[in-house]
């Protein structure tokens, strides 16, 4: 099977850049899945898992993205992702003690109150990386 590069970029680093034969991103629309030759697109990515499978290789690599956009050319796919992480970098434990801490800081705030701090983006950031390792 043809193959592509595939790069992850957040604003703080390129967490991945790999040799694909597929991509599959959480679209706004639903789950996108893109092979070398796709038709040049962009498009605003959904909080979710994106999965890379990479040339060569029957291993599926998994990444939790929060936020951004896909851009995608004949030869080349970029996620550009406001956070991400390698599924294999998550700690259960660790996401569910964050949880319960933000979910602690939310309780008695106002919607106003909570519309000048980062609880709602920061609590759907560990929701979904529970959820991505199957453990929500």
């Amino acid at each position: 099977m043809a193959s592509f590069m595939c790069d992850i970029v957040t604003p703080d680093a390129k967490l991945a850049s790999v040799e694909a034969e597929m991509v599959v991103v959480p679209g706004s629309e639903g789950s996108m899945g893109f092979l070398a030759g796709h038709e040049p697109l962009v498009s605003v990515l959904s909080d979710g898992e994106a999965r890379i499978k990479p040339a060569g290789s029957g291993d599926t690599k998994s990444y939790v993205l929060q936020g951004g956009y896909v851009e995608v050319s004949a030869d080349k796919v970029i996620i550009l992702a406001d956070r991400a992480i390698s599924s294999d970098e998550i700690d259960a434990t660790a996401a569910r003690e964050q949880l319960a801490v933000i979910n602690g800081k939310m309780e008695g705030l106002s919607s106003e109150e909570l519309a000048k701090t980062t609880y709602a983006s920061d609590k759907v950031w560990f929701e979904t990386q529970l959820r991505v390792v199957g453990a929500a």
